[in-house]
C-alpha cells in the first residue's frame, strides 16, 4: 500500500471548532501523562491518537511544552474546583459531618477522574520543576482552603495552629487519593473514607493544646 493510498484510507477525525479541537488535545495530553508519563507527550503522539495531521495540533499549541503546560493548568483548575465546591460553609455546625463531606467528594473526584489526579500524583513525584510548581500551587491553595474552613469550625479553639492541621489534613488526602489509584483493590473509597473520619474525629476529641 502506498503512502498516498494509506492517507486515503486513514479514518478522518471530524471537524471540530478551534475549541472543541483545543479541548481534545488537552484530553488526550492528560491520557498520556497517566498512562506514559511526561516524555511520552509529543506532537506525533498526540496527533496519531486523535487521527489528525500534525498542523491541526500546531493550530492549537506551539509544541509539546505548550500542550503540557496548557493540559496542567486546566487539570490544576479543575482538580481545586473539586475540592473548593466541597469545603465546609460557614454555617456547618457539625465539623465531623462537614469535612466527611470533604473527604468523600475529593475521594470521588479522584475515582471519577482517574486520569488527572494520577497525572498530578505522577508529576508532583517528578523532578521537573516547570510542571512540579503547578502541583506545589495547587497544594498551596488547599491549603488555604482548608486553614479558612477549619478557622471557621470549632476544631480552630482546639488547635491554634490551623495552618499546620490544613497540611496535616491535606497530606492525609492526598496520601488516601493516591493509594486508591495505585492499589484500588486493597484501598477502596470506603476504607480510605472510613480512615480519614476516624483521623479527623480523633483530631476533633483533642483538648487544647499549647503550641
Amino acid at each position: 500500500m502506498t503512502e498516498a493510498t494509506a492517507r486515503r484510507n486513514r479514518p478522518y477525525a471530524p471537524r471540530l471548532s478551534p475549541e472543541q479541537r483545543r479541548e481534545q488535545i488537552l484530553d488526550v495530553v492528560l491520557e498520556i501523562i497517566s498512562t506514559e508519563g511526561v516524555g511520552g507527550v509529543s506532537v506525533d503522539a498526540v496527533a496519531r491518537r486523535i487521527g489528525v495531521t500534525r498542523p491541526v495540533v500546531y493550530s492549537q499549541f506551539a509544541d509539546a511544552n505548550d500542550m503540557l503546560r496548557g493540559s496542567l493548568t486546566r487539570e490544576e483548575q479543575l482538580a481545586l474546583a473539586q475540592i473548593i465546591d466541597a469545603l465546609p460553609g460557614q454555617d456547618d455546625e457539625d465539623p465531623a459531618t462537614s469535612f466527611h463531606h470533604l473527604f468523600d467528594a475529593y475521594l470521588r473526584g479522584v475515582a471519577e477522574a482517574p486520569h488527572r489526579w494520577r497525572a498530578i500524583f505522577m508529576i508532583a513525584d517528578s523532578g521537573t520543576p516547570t510542571f512540579h510548581r503547578h502541583v506545589a500551587r495547587l497544594r498551596a491553595r488547599i491549603v488555604r482552603e482548608l486553614e479558612v474552613a477549619l478557622r471557621k469550625s470549632c476544631i480552630a479553639g482546639r488547635h491554634p495552629d490551623s495552618e499546620l492541621l490544613a497540611h496535616q489534613l491535606l497530606a492525609m488526602m492526598w496520601e488516601s487519593g493516591r493509594l486508591m489509584l495505585v492499589s484500588p483493590q486493597d484501598f477502596t473509597e470506603e476504607r480510605l473514607l472510613r480512615s480519614l473520619d476516624a483521623m479527623f474525629t480523633a483530631v476533633a476529641a483533642q483538648r487544647p493544646l499549647d503550641f
